[in-house]
């Protein structure tokens, strides 16, 4: 085989092997971008939450790419709770280090894990008192909902250290409310029609590849002759003693005829008898 065969053979399966890759994270976005709901929002975790302090609090998120005005559609992170009760509940996005603050002394618990691999959640206790004052009442959260029912705050995801807040509107303990965290993700769709896409294209031209490499050349035919290069000399057919008489076969023996005598007269036939 040919060291160019060679070549396109490898290269050929290593584009069918990433075309793969690329046809499965083509396949597994489009499915996410699927199942987002008529808003756009994917659903991340969905859990019940409740506390006998007067708050439920995440743990600081550390955020440093910019403003999420730079994904495509848009980074949004949504917050939805619905009152295990009647009391009004509070859901506010805030700095970190001011939300510490108004939270310091107060009884709450911080969420540390909301069961993404399990149905647990994971809560650390803080001790205290009640707050000084209703959360609603605060100027410093950037993004805040309060009401009866379910409440549901939309966040741009910007940099920075954050933390999201649960609550009774006036400040009141316990808490008790379903949670369910979401995001938009315009890009999904689209990135997953690209890759797979491009996946497509990448197998296709991997089987051209692997297929051209695997080719026997062609070697010309020379046309035969008999006795000449290329010829083949006729087999005979099964159950044949004599090969078939083609338009190569040799023409079938002829003696020779035997010499004229002196005259023109043939010469004598020879017998096996006296005379």
């Amino acid at each position: 085989m040919r060291p160019a065969k060679i070549v396109a053979i490898v290269i050929g399966v290593l584009l069918i092997l990433i075309s793969l890759g690329f046809l499965g994270s083509g396949g597994f976005l489009m499915w996410l971008g699927g199942r987002a709901d008529s808003d756009g929002f994917l659903s991340v975790t969905q859990n019940h939450l409740s506390s006998s302090g007067y708050a439920l609090a995440s743990p600081n998120v550390e955020l440093n790419f910019g403003s999420g005005d730079w994904l495509p559609g848009g980074g949004v992170v949504e917050i939805r709770a619905t009152s295990s009760g009647t009391t009004p509940i509070f859901v506010g996005i805030g700095p970190s280090d001011q939300v510490a603050a108004y939270l310091n002394g107060v009884a709450y618990d911080e969420v540390t894990n909301l069961g993404w691999f399990h149905s647990s959640v994971d809560l650390v206790p803080h001790q205290g008192g009640a707050p000084a004052s209703p959360p609603g009442q605060q100027a410093f959260w950037a993004a805040k909902q309060e009401g009866s029912g379910t409440q549901a705050v939309q966040w741009t995801v910007q940099s920075g250290s954050w933390t999201a807040v649960l609550m009774n509107a006036d400040g009141s303990a316990p808490v008790s409310a379903n949670l369910r965290l979401g995001a938009r993700l315009g890009f999904l769709l689209p990135v997953g029609i690209g890759v797979t896409a491009a996946g497509v294209v990448l197998l296709a031209v991997g089987i051209l590849l692997v297929a051209l490499g695997a080719r026997r050349s062609r070697r010309p035919v020379q046309p035969g002759y008999p006795g000449g290069p290329g010829y083949v000399p006729p087999q005979p057919l099964y159950g044949q003693s004599q090969p078939p008489q083609g338009q190569y076969a040799p023409p079938p023996y002829q003696p020779p005829a035997p010499p004229a005598s002196a005259g023109g007269r043939q010469p004598p036939a020879t017998g096996s008898g006296s005379s």
